[in-house]
């Protein structure tokens, strides 16, 4: 960086990219840059409030003026969720202009509805993949607890086969039930919209994050633990962000007390996704359920797209440490995390001076480090959570999981009530021994310098 050139603070904000008509030309250029972080053929609508027929036809008729033909829109809901979202798929229409996402061409005209659109974005889930690990199935736990905990985990899946299935969420359905996906009573799978949760990824992820969270409760003497599994993403780790929303709304009508997110994306256009923005930081709080996510872990790609970004918009190169600096390089929805509302952001630490080099850390947005079980210069892993296994792994998404369990098992039932500050949650871990604080850490931040460790 040239000596005149003024880098990014650590406080500064994410650069959140504008688009301005006379720019058109550059964010041609941004677009091709994003073109894999999106589902093709797909657009989500986003309603003011819950559309009626006559408006959805309103809105698919605006599209003619783009060369769509409204009879070939398909529509696709959130079963019964009464929610103001849709998703949109004809060939092509993710290259229309709107008010959120990355696109080319025109937008469709404005109606009275007031209706805009996002891009379906991919989130993947955030591991150091290592391949070979052999698992055996976890045996259940017997002892009385007084206290059921109910932990959403948005990821690739539950495996039976692996994990004992008397840990698996079984609701009711009854005439009192909420109607969104009235009629399941277990996990669902919001890749194709079956009723198959099983944990297909090739590292199992989903069952990996499970297991964490399921060791910390066997070690509380309070609270026993239901997965809920909701399988967000393919045997590839990859999800969409329409897929995220009708799984939060379904944790939300389910009464899950944690929703654990061990996945995200970088995102760079504008302030994101207002309506899972207000999802997530405000209805969640507002229905007394914490939502713990991932800092997010480096992805090559993604930091080459940031460098070129940085580099067009304001003539600066990024150096190592600032790429994983959430206050410069945002990962969504970690970037949410406020003390005055109910998301964790979590990463990996040492519990003295940094976090993990290949993870994302903020003292502005991560809450919490969890210390690792192992540290080396290059790399903080935590040790696989099935019995009898020695190996080690490492990811925000690990830590994210292990921090969801300590939550659930030491934090009484009645810290799900509306109005639930993340700030509230951490003091009481701190108060009971579960957690510490530290000094802000010398290299990397983490908020008023909290980390905690496994039970």
């Amino acid at each position: 960086m040239a000596k005149d050139q003024k880098g990014p603070e650590r406080n500064d904000k994410p650069l959140w990219i504008t688009r301005r008509k006379r720019d058109y030309d550059k964010y041609c250029r941004y677009e091709k840059l994003l073109a894999n972080s999106y589902k093709k053929d797909e657009v989500i609508v986003f309603f003011e409030s819950t559309p009626t027929e006559k408006e959805i036809n309103t809105v698919k008729e605006s599209f003619r003026l783009d060369g769509f033909d409204p009879k070939m829109i398909s529509i696709r809901r959130c079963d019964n969720c009464n929610i103001p979202v849709l998703l949109f798929q004809s060939k092509n229409i993710h290259t229309v202009v709107s008010s959120d996402g990355v696109r080319a061409g025109s937008g469709p005209a404005s109606t009275t509805v007031g209706e805009h659109y996002s891009l379906n974005f991919f989130n993947r889930t955030p591991f150091d993949k290592k391949d070979g690990l052999q698992f055996r199935q976890q045996p259940g736990e017997t002892a009385a607890r007084k206290e059921k905990i109910v932990v959403a985990v948005l990821d690739t899946g539950f495996d039976q086969h692996l994990i004992d299935p008397a840990y698996l969420w079984q609701g009711t359905a009854t005439n009192q039930d909420a109607e969104c996906y009235k009629n399941v009573t277990t996990g669902l799978n919001f890749v194709n919209d079956t009723s198959d949760f099983n944990d297909d990824s090739l590292n199992h992820h989903g069952s990996i994050v499970s297991q964490y969270i399921i060791n910390e409760f066997k070690k509380s003497s309070m609270n026993s633990v239901q997965i809920m599994p909701l399988k967000t993403h393919d045997k590839n780790g990859v999800g969409d962000l329409f897929g995220i929303i009708c799984a939060i709304h379904f944790a939300i009508a389910k009464g899950a007390n944690i929703i654990n997110a061990s996945w995200g994306f970088y995102y760079y256009f504008e302030e994101p996704i207002p309506y899972l923005k207000k999802l997530i930081t405000k209805t969640l709080q507002d229905k007394g359920i914490v939502f713990v996510t991932a800092a997010g872990n480096k992805i090559p790609e993604e930091d080459v797209i940031a460098q070129q970004i940085y580099l067009s918009e304001l003539g600066l190169h990024l150096t190592a440490d600032e790429l994983r600096d959430l206050a410069i390089h945002n990962f969504y929805p970690a970037h949410l995390s406020t003390n005055k509302n109910s998301v964790i952001t979590a990463t990996t630490t040492d519990g003295r001076t940094t976090v993990s080099p290949t993870q994302n850390y903020s003292n502005a947005f991560t809450d919490i480090g969890v210390l690792a079980d192992k540290v080396t210069i290059d790399s903080m892993q935590f040790q696989v959570p099935f019995a009898g296994m020695t190996d080690m792994i490492s990811g925000s998404s690990f830590a994210t999981a292990i921090m969801t369990g300590i939550v659930g098992a030491h934090c009484e039932k009645n810290t799900y009530t509306p109005g639930v500050r993340n700030e509230d949650v951490i003091k009481h871990l701190i108060s009971t021994g579960h957690a510490n604080t530290e000094p802000a850490l010398k290299k990397k931040y983490i908020k008023k310098g909290s980390w905690t460790k496994k039970g």
